[in-house]
C-alpha cells in the first residue's frame, strides 16, 4: 500500500487529496502505472515536467521512473514552482 498525496489542482481527477495504491509497485514507474488504471487520465497529467515527486519527503530529481518504493511510502506530487 502506498498513499499518494495530490496538489489541489489534481484532485478533481485523483477524486480527492490522497489515493492509496493497493497494488503491488515496486518502482515510482510502476506506481504512475497503477495511478492511470485507478483514475483514468491521471497518468496523462502527471507526465508533464509540471510536475515533481517526492517519496518520503526525499525530492526525486533523477531516474524518477526507476526510483524504488515500497510499502508504506508516501509519495507527494509537487507543482513545479519558477520565478525570478
Amino acid at each position: 500500500m502506498v498513499t499518494v498525496n495530490f496538489p489541489a489542482a489534481l484532485q478533481p481527477i485523483a477524486g480527492g487529496q490522497s489515493l492509496i495504491v493497493r497494488e503491488d509497485v515496486a518502482t515510482v514507474g510502476q506506481l504512475l502505472a497503477a495511478l492511470e488504471r485507478l483514475a483514468p487520465g491521471l497518468g496523462e497529467q502527471l507526465d508533464d515536467p509540471l510536475y515533481n515527486f517526492a517519496v518520503n519527503d526525499e525530492l526525486l530529481l533523477h531516474a524518477v521512473d526507476q526510483r524504488p518504493i515500497a510499502d508504506r511510502d508516501v509519495v507527494e506530487v509537487i507543482p513545479t514552482m519558477a520565478g525570478g
